[in-house]
């Protein structure tokens, strides 16, 4: 186990000891008031936030709107550890939690960081990015959740939970956002009970504005990137026809049209780049989620939390890497569809040995044809035309088929100390049926393709053994042939478990320690080639998916799953008389087989997502949660993390720059493999080591009765690596190139949120002015896709953007 650096640790608890003290002056005032209690379902039972053994963040929906939460990556800042990426091609957040989560965001394998919207899982993590409206609440579970959740997750678990019909009263409200980039956002609601045990709800929610980057001269005009198009709307229903049964069911409709975000050199409001294809995306989600709820005499619960979900996406992306190399990509039919189980039973909350015990299943099947167009410019900075015109990545069948079993319990020793223990095993199918590499030469008469062309006409993907060559080498004139065959169906089993004990220390203060696994299940990755002179033949295509599937060999078209097990000791507690409250939680996570993915360009000029098992790493850290009442009228919060996250061993190749990449990283010393580096001791992806957030508010009482309330919020991170190499700096001269600076890293930054609400005295409607990222830093969420020789390009944090909001309610 590493060291943990202890000069860090101190600085973060005093700055929550400093906090503490004044608090402490300021007792007097604040001793009226109360810190708003959030219940939490964490643990698949209600408790309060305060009373539940994990490290978990919470929000209601008034909380989400103060930190003006639209979509997921609208948290980072206010969750310890949690960092989110942009993914540009699919438009989608890619999440990380103490330094664990997945840059594949394809239907090739699952999210370290699991998403789950009314107990339902989202395997395709975009559904993650859908508006946040109307909810009653979002947690963040962080560390591994080896027992209650539906998938195993090794980062964490993200939890929504929408508004629930209510019968207990009509009620309703609207909003309306507008700002700059012409933002236009709107949200409404209304709930009606129909009757003594029936009510449905209807919400509704629609969030535009205009690009953030600017066209360079020669570019193809339209639509800029960086536009928001979302809309979504939810019905949903609640019956319960006595007190043994209830049933929740609800229909959502998502549509994202929005551009996707695209590298640029610059961020800020200063960004511009070359663009060949203006950013084009219509993704579809169709969701149903069903709970129902039944207790028997001798009060155990039986429930069931069934889900299907539906989705469709066509989109167009540009891929520029500089003006002479450049290209365009996107989904030309790509679509997914999912089917939830789960049945749960468990006795009564109140019982003093609380046990739980459930089944799971999940079935997902996605299509994928997704196209990348190469133009005739030079290649690879030469003079030599680019062989590829066209990509097409064409896999018809593939999905995973999930069975888990589970059971978790605690016992209560004495009115002070309980014991918890659970279990869950968990077995995972994978498959791929059909899917095909496949690469294009220019074909006469298509030197001078527009986007959106019909490129079908050009192969006949169907007729794997006569339209196209089996490989490069066979082709006739004009003819495409695959690049790589893809079959494969790899099948995984593993138990994971967990074990705490939790002390009340006062009735205030409750500490607790724990042991937990996870387990990440396996995921595809492209197969074999073809290697013969023909005739290919079925049994030549029998013998390329058997090594597909040969994993002793090494020849497997799957990476291994990834497991970790996490120490955790943690503290939740109320202090000065209820004025302030303090969450804590110390952590070590020993981390083996970690999944990373990166893109490399193959010798046939394929660009492929490659994934590999990174050997092991180690992740220690430190976060802290404070909520401190100030005085009568203030409330200062504070949320932060420090990480000790490193490779213990890793060794892998540079895919940008092969085995020159020694000058960033040393070789492991393999004289076979001259391109093998040695990545050990380097730190893992968005994982910084230190990163926080400090907000305050005051509440302004007027002599009308109405309340005015300022709040300034401050995040700090210190610097962020996007890539394992760790690069840093390209030196001056390397490979011929020019000095870039940060080429894969964000440097530390600083960050300022201020708003301003006004509140009427009757309450129920109220303005509010606010402006995001107040000095316009550029702050880089990720690298962009380049080749070695390119200029650095990132995708960027949202520039400053500020607006205002106006709200109603009524009943």
């Amino acid at each position: 186990m590493k060291e943990f650096r202890p000069t860090q640790a101190a600085l973060l608890i005093s700055a929550a000891l400093a906090c503490m003290a004044s608090a402490q002056a300021e007792q007097q005032g604040a001793a009226e008031r109360e810190i708003e209690v959030i219940q939490v379902t964490a643990t698949k039972r209600t408790t309060t936030l305060r009373e539940t053994p994990l490290a978990v963040t919470a929000y209601d929906q008034k909380t989400l709107d103060k930190n003006h939460v639209i979509q997921l990556e609208d948290l980072q800042g206010s969750v310890p550890s949690l960092q989110i990426a942009q993914n540009g091609t699919q438009n989608t957040p890619m999440v990380y939690i103490r330094g664990i989560g997945s840059s594949d965001q394809t239907e090739s394998g699952d999210p370290a960081v699991a998403f789950h919207i009314d107990g339902v899982y989202s395997a395709r993590s975009q559904g993650a990015s859908a508006l946040m409206f109307d909810l009653e609440g979002a947690e963040v579970l962080r560390g591994p959740q080896g027992t209650l959740f539906g998938r195993n997750a090794t980062g964490g678990v993200v939890n929504l939970h929408t508004a629930k019909a209510r019968l207990d009263g009509f009620e309703g409200n609207a909003e309306i956002t507008l700002g700059n980039y012409d933002r236009k956002a709107v949200r409404a609601m209304v709930n009606i009970p129909v009757s003594d045990t029936f009510a449905f709800r209807v919400a509704a929610a629609t969030d535009q504005s205009d690009g953030v980057v600017d066209f360079l001269p020669g570019s193809a005009m339209g639509e800029k990137y960086g536009s928001t198009d979302l809309a979504a709307a939810r019905f949903s229903t609640y019956y319960q026809p006595n007190d043994q049964l209830d049933w929740t069911l609800s229909y959502e409709h998502f549509t994202d049209q929005g551009t996707g975000h695209i590298p640029t050199l610059t961020g800020g409001d200063d960004r511009s780049s070359y663009v060949q294809v203006p950013g084009f995306n219509d993704f579809v989600i169709d969701s149903v989620r069903t709970r129902i709820n039944y207790t028997f005499e001798n009060e155990l619960e039986l429930a069931y939390i069934g889900g299907y979900t539906d989705s469709s996406r066509e989109s167009l992306w540009d891929r520029t890497w500089s003006l002479t190399k450049y290209e365009w990509g996107g989904c030309v039919d790509c679509t997914h569809e999912a089917v939830q189980h789960e049945l749960q039973l468990k006795n009564e909350d109140s019982a003093r040995w609380q046990w739980m015990v459930g089944y799971f299943f999940f079935d997902e099947s996605n299509k994928t044809i997704f196209d990348i167009v190469h133009p005739d410019v030079d290649y690879e900075g030469g003079s030599t035309p680019n062989p590829n015109l066209w990509s097409t990545y064409r896999q018809p069948d593939r999905g995973l088929r999930s069975n888990s079993i589970y059971a978790q319990s605690t016992f209560k020793l004495t009115d002070d100390w309980r014991v918890s223990a659970g279990l869950r095993y968990t077995n995972d199918k994978r498959w791929d049926k059909g899917g095909r590499n496949i690469m294009c030469p220019v074909k006469k008469g298509t030197e001078t393709m527009e986007p959106n062309t019909d490129y079908v006409g050009l192969m006949d993907p169907d007729n794997l053994l006569g339209g196209l060559a089996p490989n490069k080498h066979l082709v006739q004139p004009g003819q495409c042939w695959v690049d790589t065959y893809n079959d494969t169906s790899p099948e995984w089993s593993k138990t994971t478990g967990m074990a705490r004990l939790e002390w009340d220390m006062t009735k205030d203060i409750m500490v607790y320690g724990s042991v937990a696994t996870g387990f990440k299940s396996g995921t595809i990755q492209d197969g074999n080639s073809y290697k013969g002179t023909g005739p290919f033949t079925q049994d030549d295509l029998d013998a390329i998916i058997a090594a597909n599937n040969n994993e002793a060999a090494g020849t497997n078209a799957y990476v291994a799953p990834e497991e970790n097990t996490s120490i955790e000791l943690g503290m939740k507690g109320m202090f000065l008389d209820g004025s302030l409250q303090l969450f804590g939680a110390l952590f070590s996570t020993e981390y083996t087989d970690l999944q990373v993915t990166s893109n490399v360009v193959t010798a046939t000029g394929a660009d492929l997502l490659r994934k590999t098992n990174a050997g092991k790493a180690t992740i220690n850290g430190l976060e802290l949660e404070a909520k401190y009442l100030v005085s009568a009228n203030g409330e200062l919060s504070f949320a932060g993390s420090i990480l000790d996250a490193t490779y213990d061993e890793f060794l892998t190749t540079d895919s940008k720059y092969g085995a020159a990449g020694s000058v960033f990283n040393p070789s492991a010393g393999v004289p076979s493999q001259p391109n093998l580096l040695d990545f050990s001791g380097n730190h893992l992806v968005l994982a910084p080591e230190f990163s926080g957030s400090v907000s305050y508010e005051h509440f302004i009482g007027l002599d009308s009765g109405a309340t005015v309330t300022p709040r300034a919020r401050v995040s700090y991170s210190s610097e962020v690596w996007f890539d394992p190499a760790n690069r840093g700096d390209r030196p001056e001269g390397f490979r011929n190139l020019p000095y870039a600076a940060d080429i894969d890293r964000q440097d530390a930054y600083t960050k300022l949120d201020l708003s301003l609400n006004y509140q009427p005295s009757d309450g129920n409607w109220s303005a509010e002015a606010f402006v995001n990222n107040v000095t316009d830093r550029d702050i880089k969420s990720d690298q962009g896709r380049t080749h070695g020789d390119a200029v650095p390009n990132f995708m960027w944090q949202s520039p400053r953007t500020f607006g205002v909001r106006f709200s109603v309610s009524f009943d």
